[in-house]
């Protein structure tokens, strides 16, 4: 998986137990849909920035960051 494929929605559990209590809890509702359809569009209209993602083989490191002042 790569962040180019995260953001085009390619979906892939890197950690299947987190995606399954998440989706028992109602906190998502479609594998995968998050980057592409929620994280990259809420944060432009909320504040204008996009996320910063970074990707390696032991890890997904998201940045958000706040609106400018």
């Amino acid at each position: 998986m790569t962040v180019e494929k995260m953001l085009a929605g390619q979906r892939s559990a890197r950690n299947p137990l987190i995606v399954e209590v998440l989706r028992d809890y109602g906190y998502v509702d479609a594998r995968g849909m998050g980057v592409r359809k929620k994280i990259v569009p809420l944060l432009q209209e909320n504040n204008g920035t996009r996320p910063e993602y970074t990707a390696t083989e032991d890890y997904v490191k998201l940045v958000m960051y706040r609106a400018p002042r």
